[in-house]
């Protein structure tokens, strides 16, 4: 029996439907993810979270221009403290200090510490701007301190130790004393440093990783002395975002997408071959959260399972508010990502 040209290619058509939708490949197919979303329906007192910290129920979120705004999922209640409208305290000439509120709304890293949480903030023209803290049970919870002249007023990265508190930003790296609360040093290109916008930075018990706008370094916690890594040493990129560690071994990541890992044998750095779907998006930050690590790009969020090596992505078709994502943290069930839309919570185990 003859079977006609317009029943042929229906039957043909239908033999590549099958094999296309195969058990194997639907076996690969992406899974869906759920979300809790926090925006300014929600209390949050701008879109724009650059930076989250989470303690117990409290969490903290770092805005652009609308301060930080404190959410208590127990409670579901959210506090905003903000400069806006708030009387000068005093103008040194270097940093307005504002009662009560952190240094500045601009908030772009935030820190928890043993008894407080940090914040530093990015201010663009003169007075303001700096880190502050929050501790609990003062009368006046925020403390402000100045700029350290002026070099620690656009303030990107913060790492504690036990005693000192390390301050980059866009002029270099300051050392606050924690006991004293005073600033005891700063670095700079001209100390040493491969480049004066410090992004980011990595403690170990050695040493201090910084990432630069040119390059990366490592200071010696002994007696401060500083290595460069740049092209040369095997950087695809030299201006770094973000430094992490990851197992036994450091990764660092740059605006234009590039990843690199640490080689100690070779005192060098090599890029990493990732089956990453996002790997051409720009990274803004690298977290290492709930045995996974986790790339914020400007086109989503790459996500690598360290024990099976699987890398999936997470972008708005998924659930995201946005794909513009600047930083993650957990809490006991989920992940907090901060985008330029607000925050989502992605909830792990529904």
């Amino acid at each position: 029996m003859k079977i006609p040209i317009r029943g042929l290619s229906g039957f043909l058509f239908f033999c590549i439907l099958f094999i296309i939708l195969s058990p194997t490949e639907a076996s690969q197919t992406k899974k869906t993810f759920s979300f809790q979303h926090f925006t300014t329906k929600e209390g949050l007192s701008s879109e724009m979270v650059y930076a989250i910290a989470v303690q117990g129920d409290e969490v903290w979120l770092g805005t652009y221009g609308g301060g930080v705004t404190l959410w208590n999922r127990a409670k579901k209640t959210s506090v905003v403290y903000t400069t806006k409208g708030e009387p000068q305290e005093k103008d040194d000439g270097v940093s307005i200090k504002w009662k009560n509120h952190p240094a500045y709304n601009d908030v772009w890293i935030i820190l928890a510490d043993q008894d407080r949480i940090w914040f530093g903030t990015y201010f663009y023209g003169f007075g303001g701007g700096g880190i502050s803290y929050y501790k609990a049970g003062r009368k006046n919870p925020w403390r402000v301190f100045n700029t350290n002249q002026g070099r620690a007023k656009k303030v990107v990265s913060l790492a504690a130790t036990q005693d000192h508190l390390w301050v980059g930003s866009e002029k270099g790296l300051s050392l606050l004393d924690k006991k004293t609360e005073k600033w005891t040093a700063f670095f700079s290109a001209s100390e040493g440093l491969g480049g004066n916008f410090v992004n980011s930075l990595l403690l170990e018990r050695d040493s201090l990783w910084i990432g630069t706008n040119a390059g990366i370094n490592r200071m010696s916690l002994k007696d401060r002395s500083f290595k460069t890594y740049g092209a040369a040493a095997g950087l695809a990129d030299i201006e770094i975002k973000s430094l992490v560690k990851v197992k036994d071994r450091i990764w660092a990541g740059s605006p234009r997408g590039s990843l690199v890992a640490y080689d100690p044998a070779k005192d060098a750095w090599s890029p990493l071959e990732t089956g990453d779907p996002l790997k051409n998006g720009g990274i803004n930050s690298i977290h290492v959260l709930k045995d996974s690590v986790w790339i914020c790009r400007d086109n989503g969020v790459s996500w690598h399972q360290l024990q099976s090596g699987r890398w999936e992505s997470i972008t708005a078709a998924d659930g995201l508010l946005s794909d513009n994502v600047f930083s993650a943290t957990e809490d006991k069930d989920g992940i907090w990502f901060g985008t330029d839309q607000g925050a989502s919570r992605l909830i792990l185990n529904p």
